[in-house]
Parts: structure tokens; C-alpha cells; sequence
């Protein structure tokens, strides 16, 4: 019997979505190191080589390398997966650049809103040689949360997550790496669906800063049910519909909440109130207890400002979208429209923006 190879994976971040995806991929016997731009996080696995997964899956295994050697964990690496918040991938993105070879895929999970657009432009810009895959999933495939260190929660895993390269062409290739490790993945016709059916954007910003009271008195509530009223749940969806229509205006149907719902979570088709409110995964998963919090500094401008930026040059009205950036910016005495990926970071031109992407789409080898 001819034994099938293993792919070889580095799994960028050790947040609680690093740790999850890490002790996965090494428990189910695939070579993993795993990096973390401080020490902080990784100190554990000085003295512990096996990394832990309890919750819903009660599993360990054990990793090959952990530290901060960004070189060490990627360079012979098949598969890179960049699991940080998005508002570092530029940066991730150009310390890679000189340690890349030929041949690797990177895959940003979640990539949020033109992920694999701003890593493939910093590569670009920094001057990269490597003739590698950039691409991006939808969403991080679990619900998850760090318990102690070296050890994440699992509080559940998602049914299905797409992905996309950012050439398409790519797509199949990057699916058949990393597939028999998470059979949900899907494969999307291009980075704009992946890119524009960020639910991150649509549900967080909305829902922290409609409960913001709350969360400046410090006042403990579980943040998807008891976070989400009807009005709320309202809101939600208008800030979906504007989304989805700078999707469409951009030449592509993405997945609206309650169908997102329903297809991640196996969940009943009703509302999104009920939907949200009725998902055992979301149960037990509290609030933040202060604004300063990702949902905020990195969904907006990775997620809410791309998707405002692009429904202004195509002419989309982005009310609600508007709404919740300059609310946060105010809030957190942040500029996120200066901050955000905007279509001019990511290498791409106002007048020309729907021939630019036709181009990225269509790339059969890399274009630069």
C-alpha cells in the first residue's frame, strides 16, 4: 500500500484560533509548527511539546516547533495558515515575504474583507520572489476561546467555511491541501464572495456598539443572545443588505445572515432573532467588557471600511455601514477610515476598480 504524504503546515498566531486550528491539524497525526510574533503566548511549550484542545473536542498533539523564529517555522512548510486578526496581515505579510519558497500556500483564516488582496500587494511591495498561493477562508472554522495556556475551548465547529485563492484558478489546488483536514471547506467561485460574505462585519460591530452602555458599566451578558434584541436583530440585517448589494454591484451573490445561519450552524430557517438567539453555540459566549476589543479594531477597518469604500466608488448607498465606522472611530478616538484597507492600499484603481479585479481573478500565474 502506498502511504499517502502529509502535508506540513505553520500555523501563524498562537491566539485561541491558532491553538485550535494547530492542535487539530497536529492531533490528527500532520507535522505542525506553530509561531508567535512575542513569547508570551508560546512560553508554555518550552517545557510542554504537546499542545491541548477540551471543549467539544478533547484532543492533543504534539507540535514539531513553537517560537518566534518566523524563518524556522515556515520555511519548509507546504501549507502557511495565518490565523491573527486581520489588521496585521500586512505586516505578517511583509516579514514573510523573504522567508517564502516556491510552491506555498498561504491561507488566511479568516482573510475578513481582502485579506488575500493586502497580503498579496505587501509581498508585492516588499520586494517577495516567491511564486506562492495567497487565499483565504470565510471565517475561522470554530467557536473558540483560550482557557489556560498551550489550551483552547472549543465551544463549537462550523459546518461549513469557504475558500477562495485569490486567482481562482488556484481555488482547487489550495482545497485538495487542505480538505481531508477540514472537510467543511467549500470552495468559492472568487475572493470577492469569501471577501464580502464577512459575517464578522455585519455581526459585531453592530452588536457591540448597540450594547455599548452595557459594556462601559462592565455588565456581564452573553453577547449573541441577551446581546441581541429584535431592534438589534433589525439592524443586523441592514447592515447585511448594504453589504450584499456592494457584492452584487461588484458582480457576485453572497450568502445573506440567516442563510449564513443556516448553513454554518445546521440551524432552522426562521429569523435572524430567533436564528441567533436559538444557536447552542453562540449560548455561552460573553460579551466583551470593554469597547477597546477586536470586534471593533479589527472588524471595522478590515471589514465595515473595504466594504464602504468599494459601495462608494460603485455608487451603493452604505448607510448603516457609515454609521457603525464613524461610531467606533468616535469611540475609540480612532481614525478606521484612514486606518482601513481601502481599494487605493490594495493596489487597486477608483476608475479602473471592476477590470482590476476581473484581472486578479483571471491571473493564471502570479502578475507580478
Amino acid at each position: 500500500m502506498v502511504k499517502v504524504r502529509k502535508e506540513k503546515f505553520a500555523v501563524i498566531g498562537a491566539g485561541s484560533g491558532g491553538l485550535a486550528v494547530a492542535g487539530h491539524l497536529a492531533s490528527i497525526g500532520h507535522d505542525v509548527t506553530l509561531y508567535n510574533r512575542s513569547n508570551n503566548r508560546i512560553e508554555v511549550f518550552k517545557t510542554r511539546k504537546h499542545i491541548v484542545l477540551d471543549g467539544i473536542k478533547n484532543v492533543s498533539g504534539r507540535l514539531s516547533y513553537a517560537g518566534t523564529d518566523l524563518y524556522r517555522a515556515i520555511h519548509d512548510r507546504d501549507v502557511i495558515m495565518v490565523v491573527i486578526t486581520a489588521d496585521g496581515h500586512g505586516e505578517i505579510a511583509k516579514k514573510l515575504a523573504p522567508c517564502l519558497k516556491d510552491g506555498q500556500i498561504i491561507l488566511l483564516i479568516p482573510g475578513r474583507t481582502c485579506g488575500a488582496l493586502e497580503v498579496e500587494n505587501a509581498l508585492k511591495m516588499s520586494g517577495c520572489r516567491a511564486n506562492v498561493i495567497v487565499a483565504e477562508a470565510s471565517s475561522l472554522f470554530y467557536a473558540v476561546r483560550t482557557t489556560t495556556p498551550g489550551t483552547a475551548s472549543i465551544k463549537g465547529i462550523k459546518k461549513a467555511v469557504s475558500v477562495s485563492a485569490l486567482h481562482a484558478v488556484d481555488t482547487k489546488y489550495v482545497i485538495d491541501k487542505v480538505y481531508n483536514s477540514y472537510p467543511q471547506i467549500t470552495a468559492s467561485d472568487s475572493f470577492l464572495k469569501t471577501s464580502f460574505g464577512n459575517i464578522g462585519a455585519v455581526f459585531h460591530p453592530a452588536i457591540m456598539l448597540s450594547n455599548k452602555k452595557r459594556i462601559l458599566a462592565k455588565e456581564p451578558f452573553f453577547f449573541y443572545t441577551e446581546g441581541v434584541t429584535r431592534i438589534i436583530a433589525d439592524f443586523i440585517e441592514k447592515v447585511d443588505f448594504e453589504a450584499r448589494n456592494v457584492a452584487k454591484a461588484l458582480g457576485v451573490d453572497v450568502l445573506s445572515v440567516k442563510d449564513w445561519l443556516a448553513s454554518t450552524y445546521s440551524l432552522k430557517p426562521t429569523d435572524v432573532y430567533n436564528m441567533i438567539r436559538s444557536n447552542p453555540i453562540y449560548k455561552e459566549i460573553e460579551a466583551p467588557t470593554t469597547l477597546n476589543h477586536r470586534y471593533l479594531w479589527e472588524d471595522i477597518p478590515t471589514g465595515l471600511v473595504p466594504i464602504s469604500s468599494f459601495g462608494k466608488i460603485l455608487g451603493v448607498d452604505t448607510q448603516s455601514i457609515d454609521y457603525l465606522i464613524d461610531e467606533g472611530s468616535d469611540l475609540l478616538k480612532r481614525d478606521f477610515r484612514a486606518e482601513g484597507r481601502t481599494p487605493a492600499k490594495l493596489g487597486l484603481t477608483d476608475e479602473n476598480i471592476l477590470s482590476d479585479i476581473e484581472e486578479i481573478i483571471g491571473a493564471k500565474n502570479r502578475s507580478w
